[in-house]
């Protein structure tokens, strides 16, 4: 009868018990990797410009957008749309660089030349097709673009 007993006490073996123990570590490790690195790399995605226009000059052609970058890396610009002008960066041009932490104008020229420059830096020349007239009193949509796709749209009301 002792023997009986014994056996409806047992339990798991201490084999599975320790199988059990491993595979609950590894999922929770697997768990929090997932975790850890899923937000890292929203971090990073959410990491973006912050673009507002403020005007588009018809006499001098000029775009001055204020742009803010509050991520800790640099993010270049090398393409931008204006109405049915599409601009790219010059293949012997640099993209316009915004510092990570950075705010200031980013200032576009619309001429017989197109350059850009931030917060009155050097400057960097696209090519451009298509084009566009710009009317005062109008409102044209464009688009920044940035080296890595990412594309932001403005809205802007040309003056004389």
């Amino acid at each position: 009868m002792r023997s009986t007993n014994r056996m409806s006490r047992r339990g798991i073996s201490n084999v599975v018990a320790t199988i059990i123990l491993i595979a609950v570590a590894i999922a929770l490790a697997v768990a929090v990797a997932v975790w850890v690195f899923g937000l890292a790399g929203g971090a990073a995605k959410t990491a973006t410009l912050q673009i507002q226009a403020m005007s588009l000059n018809a006499s001098s052609g000029t775009l001055t957008l204020m742009v803010s970058n509050p991520s800790s890396s640099a993010i270049g610009i090398n393409a931008f749309t204006l109405g049915g002008l599409s601009c790219t960066l010059a293949s012997s041009s640099t993209p316009v660089v915004i510092p990570g932490g950075a705010q200031g104008e980013l200032t576009i020229t619309i001429g017989s030349s197109v350059t850009a420059s931030f917060n009155g830096g050097s400057s960097s020349s696209f090519t451009c097709t298509g084009s566009q007239t710009i009317t005062p009193g109008v409102q044209y949509s464009g688009t920044i673009v940035t080296t890595s796709g990412q594309q932001y749209p403005f809205t802007v009301t040309a003056s004389s």
